[in-house]
This record gives structure tokens, C-alpha cells and sequence, in this order.
């Protein structure tokens, strides 16, 4: 099996036990054990799209919330949660890319990228690594994944402002 580093934004709760953050959001995903995607159909809200999905860079400006100074921060969903970014494995044996960009919606949406991955683009600068399973390696520290943005050269806060603006106007609307 062929692999590479990926990142996966977690729930972490307070055991340490981390959860994905919406579809398959009860199952606990174990550190340094291969997991597997599931076909999930049964999730309102969402687009159909199995698979894992990853980043490039621990970085997701759209799933970051704000604080009355409008700094973003990712939030935990139950009290004494919170959000954490891991460093992950994904197996990369096969490359998909050349196959979903001959499908409609740029994706698969009725089965898995076995044994592989593919990028999907999605909102503006969104690109997803979408892949079959992954291994997590170790959550990040706050500095451990600000150095990585740093050495990636992502500036984050300026990533961040359409989605704070957006959050902002919500609030008072």
C-alpha cells in the first residue's frame, strides 16, 4: 500500500476518544488503526459523497466559528468538547483523479475509492482529499498546525475573513 499525510479535523470529547465531525459523528475513530469508509445514505444536509474526507494543510476556514473580537476558532459540539486536528495516513495506492473528473458531480457518490484517493473542489479554494481509509497518526497541537500553516505559507486569517464576514452578517440579520 502506497501512502501519504493527509489532515482530518476531529471532536475530541473528554476521554480524549475522537469522533468525525458530521457523518458517522457517534462512532469513535481509534488512533494508529486503519479505518475504513462506510457508505452512508442517510444523512440530511449533506451531499452524497463516500469516502473520507482530508485536508492538504489542517486548515478549514468554513468550519471555524467566531468570538466577539471575530477571531476564528473551531468549536466542539457537546460541552467539554472541542475540535482537533490530526495527522493522518491515506492510502493513495490508486489515484482516482483522472476517473471523477469525467463524472457529472466531480465525485463518486454510489461507492468508495477503494485501495485510493481523489481531489474534490468544492467552494472557491475548498480542495478535499477524499479517500477509502485512513490511519490516524497524532492530533496537532494549536503550534504544531500553526507551523505547518506557516510553512505551507497559508495565511489563515485572511483565509478565514469571507467566512467570519458571513458569520458576522448572520448574526445580525
Amino acid at each position: 500500500m502506497k501512502t501519504k499525510i493527509g489532515y482530518k479535523l476531529f471532536e475530541m470529547d473528554t476521554n480524549g476518544n475522537l469522533y468525525p465531525l458530521f457523518i458517522d459523528k457517534y462512532t469513535i475513530y481509534p488512533i494508529g488503526e486503519w479505518i475504513k469508509a462506510k457508505i452512508i445514505t442517510d444523512h440530511k444536509g449533506f451531499a452524497q459523497r463516500g469516502g473520507l474526507h482530508l485536508g492538504l494543510l489542517p486548515a478549514a476556514p468554513h468550519l471555524m466559528s467566531c468570538n466577539e473580537n471575530g477571531i476564528g476558532y473551531y468549536k466542539g459540539r457537546n460541552k467539554g468538547w472541542k475540535r482537533v486536528w490530526a495527522e493522518v495516513e491515506y492510502d493513495c495506492t490508486i489515484d482516482y483523479n483522472d476517473i471523477v473528473t469525467q463524472l457529472p458531480r466531480k465525485c463518486f457518490t454510489d461507492r468508495l475509492p477503494d485501495n485510493g484517493w481523489y481531489f474534490f473542489k468544492e467552494y472557491g479554494k475548498t480542495t478535499w482529499i477524499i479517500g477509502d481509509k485512513i490511519k490516524i497518526l497524532r492530533t496537532l497541537t494549536e503550534q504544531e498546525r500553526q507551523e505547518i500553516l506557516m510553512e505551507a505559507g497559508y495565511d489563515e486569517r485572511k483565509e478565514s475573513i469571507p467566512y467570519l464576514n458571513a458569520i458576522k452578517k448572520r448574526k445580525t440579520t
